[in-house]
C-alpha cells in the first residue's frame, strides 16, 4: 500500500514537473517573441538607402540600350539597361534576372546634370524592414562627373515603390514594347557606323600613291553617311589595287 501512494506520489510530483517546465518554455517563446518584435521596432532593420554603396558606376554605359527617352522642356532623360537579355526576359513576361543595371542620364540643356542608376543583384535589400525594401534593387546618384552625389537615396525607395507591380521600374511599358530588331540592326552596321561618324564638312579625300596621283579630288558638298562611307570604301580599293598596278 505503501509502495503504490510512494508511486503515485512520484508520479504526480513528475507531472507537475513537466507542466511547469513546459509553462517555462512557452513563456520564454512569448517574451522572445516581444524581445523580437521591440527590437525590430527599435531598428532591426538597416536604414533605408544604406546599401547604396553597393551600386558602383556602369562602366560599360554606352554599350547598353538606350529603350526609353523622356523630354520635358530643357529637361532630357536617356534610359539604358545594360543587356538585350534583360529586355527579353521581361517581354517574356518574367522577373528581371540578377545583375540588371538600368542608368537614367539625366540632360538640362544640352549638358549632363546627373545619373541615377538602380541595380538589382539576389539578396540585396534584405537588410531593409518588408514595408520599405524594394525587393532586391538598391540605388545611386552619381554626378556629370561619375562621383557619389551627396544624396538622400532613400527617396528612390518611396519613388519606386509605387511601382511594386512593375517590378518597381518606372518604364516597365516601354521596355516591353521597345523593337529588339533596333539592336540587331545596329550590330549589323556597326562598322559602316564608326565610317559614318567621320565629320565630312568641307573635307578632301585625297591617296597619294607613287607618281603623286590623287585617287579622289576635293568633294565640297555635304555628303550623307551612306554616300560617305561608299566613298571611303571606294578610296581604299582603288589604293590597293593602283599599288599592284604600280
Amino acid at each position: 500500500m505503501k509502495r503504490r501512494l510512494i508511486n503515485s506520489f512520484a508520479l504526480l510530483l513528475t507531472l507537475i514537473l513537466t507542466a511547469c517546465n513546459d509553462n517555462d518554455t512557452e513563456i520564454k517563446v512569448i517574451s522572445q517573441q516581444k524581445e523580437n518584435s521591440s527590437v525590430a521596432k527599435s531598428g532591426e532593420y538597416a536604414e533605408i538607402g544604406s546599401g547604396a554603396n553597393l551600386v558602383k558606376f556602369p562602366k560599360d554605359l554606352k554599350k547598353g540600350i538606350v529603350f526609353a527617352t523622356y523630354d520635358r522642356g530643357d529637361i532630357h532623360e536617356d534610359i539604358y539597361v545594360n543587356s538585350k537579355e534583360a529586355i527579353e526576359t521581361v517581354q517574356n513576361g518574367k522577373e528581371l534576372p540578377s545583375g540588371t543595371v538600368i542608368t537614367l542620364v539625366g540632360y538640362k540643356d544640352g549638358e549632363i546634370e546627373h545619373y541615377l542608376v538602380m541595380e538589382k543583384r539576389t539578396g540585396w535589400g534584405s537588410q531593409y524592414s518588408p514595408e520599405e525594401r524594394n525587393g532586391e534593387w538598391e540605388y545611386q546618384h552619381f554626378t556629370p562627373d561619375r562621383e557619389v552625389a551627396e544624396d538622400n537615396i532613400g527617396r528612390c525607395f518611396s519613388c519606386h515603390a509605387n511601382q511594386e507591380r512593375d517590378q518597381y521600374i518606372n518604364s516597365l511599358d516601354q521596355m516591353k514594347e521597345f523593337d529588339l530588331g533596333k539592336v540587331t540592326s545596329s550590330k549589323n552596321s556597326s562598322s559602316e557606323s564608326l565610317i559614318a561618324e567621320i565629320p565630312t564638312d568641307h573635307w578632301k579625300v585625297t591617296a597619294h600613291m607613287k607618281n603623286s596621283k590623287d585617287v579622289n579630288k576635293e568633294e565640297s558638298k555635304l555628303i550623307d553617311d551612306e554616300e560617305k562611307a561608299k566613298k571611303i570604301q571606294d578610296v581604299l580599293l582603288k589604293m590597293y589595287l593602283q599599288q599592284y598596278e604600280s
